[in-house]
């Protein structure tokens, strides 16, 4: 039996943040325990303990998921990180797709 896949959110509006943890628990083979409201908050913890791979809002407060992808890649380059965006086709996603993110998925 294997080990689910770790995965750590990262999303500032609480009831997505909720529901996406619930969601990501109740697949066969993932677990979610760790989530972040920031950037600021998810890089420390995160260089402490890596999950296998981040889902990260791109529009986060203080500092954008943009500019945090490109931080955790920096310190953590084998880490996956999805972004997670209302903006199916933008800039912004071009944007975290240079930085480093693997992909993006579209809320809705």
């Amino acid at each position: 039996m294997s080990l689910p896949i770790r995965v750590a959110l990262i999303e500032d509006d609480f009831e997505i943040r909720q529901l996406m943890t619930l969601l990501i628990d109740g697949s066969p083979g993932f677990s979610c325990k760790q989530t972040f409201e920031s950037c600021v908050e998810a890089i420390p913890a995160l260089e402490k303990s890596p999950p296998d791979l981040v889902l990260m809002d791109i529009d986060l407060p203080d500092m954008s998921g943009i500019e945090g992808v490109r931080i955790l890649k920096e310190k953590l380059h084998h880490l996956p990180v999805i972004m997670l965006t209302v903006h199916e086709e933008s800039d912004k996603v071009f944007e975290s797709l240079c930085a480093g993110a693997m992909g993006y998925l579209v809320k809705g």
